[in-house]
């Protein structure tokens, strides 16, 4: 077999191990990535359920100076009451008294309705404070571990990067083109075993003649069906 197909074909071996390296660092940086994600939807919840709490708070705040303002105002009104002196003020008293009495009744229904708004709020906003919390130690506690493992796999990446080449400086340069131009088509897999007389890429019958070819003179040949490169590591 000739030195370019062996060397090929442990150029795709080194590609594929940076494959997989790469993927690794993508699926911490996407971890990473994701509880931050999550923390900053949690406190923008917060956020909002604080504000809508303020806003509540203060309704409230209004909603009591009411009742006590009308509060204030019935004592009065019953006070000038036992003064009347005559049934037409009395009976015009009476009404105001009555009517007063019903605004009281509504603003209170109002304020307990702020009241048990604002303890609900009050409520979500302590479970969505406490998912934070929850979020930001476990982002503590992974934060410098996935950090760590990046960097290393960076490092790694480097020196695989520097040794792929290499491997691909002892390649002829129409070879090598190939070899890329059919490594980016394919997802990183340029080169596949040729298995029971099969393509391992499309799994394709390859024709007899090609592998005769292959296995003679160690010529660099492609799969009819999905172009791969041809490999094969030992007579079919």
């Amino acid at each position: 077999m000739s030195s370019q197909l062996e060397t090929l074909f442990r150029l795709q071996e080194i590609d594929l191990g940076l494959l997989e390296k790469l993927r690794e660092i993508e699926s911490y940086e996407g971890l990473l990535a994701k509880r931050r994600k999550a923390m900053e939807a949690c406190n923008g919840r917060i956020q909002e359920l604080t504000g809508t709490r303020k806003q509540l708070v203060n309704e409230r705040a209004i909603a009591e100076r009411q009742v006590l303002e009308r509060q204030d105002l019935l004592r009065q009104k019953r006070q000038r009451l036992q003064k009347v002196r005559t049934d037409r003020e009395l009976r015009a008293s009476e009404g105001e008294v009555h009517s007063l009495i019903e605004e009281i009744e509504t603003a209170e229904e109002q304020l307990l309705e702020l009241m048990a708004r604002v303890e609900e709020l009050e409520a979500k906003i302590s479970t969505e404070r406490a998912e934070y919390s929850d979020l930001e130690q476990a982002d503590h506690r992974h934060v410098n571990e996935d950090a760590e493992r990046i960097e290393q796999l960076r490092r790694d990446l480097a020196d695989a990067k520097g040794g792929r080449d290499g491997v691909a400086a002892e390649l002829e340069a129409p070879v090598r083109k190939r070899y890329d131009l059919i490594h980016q088509r394919r997802g990183g897999l340029a080169v596949v075993k040729v298995k029971d007389g099969c393509c391992a890429g499309c799994h394709m019958r390859v024709p007899p003649q090609t592998l005769i070819e292959i296995m003679k003179t160690a010529a660099v040949r492609l799969c009819p069906s999905c172009q791969r490169i041809l490999f094969v590591s030992q007579p079919e």
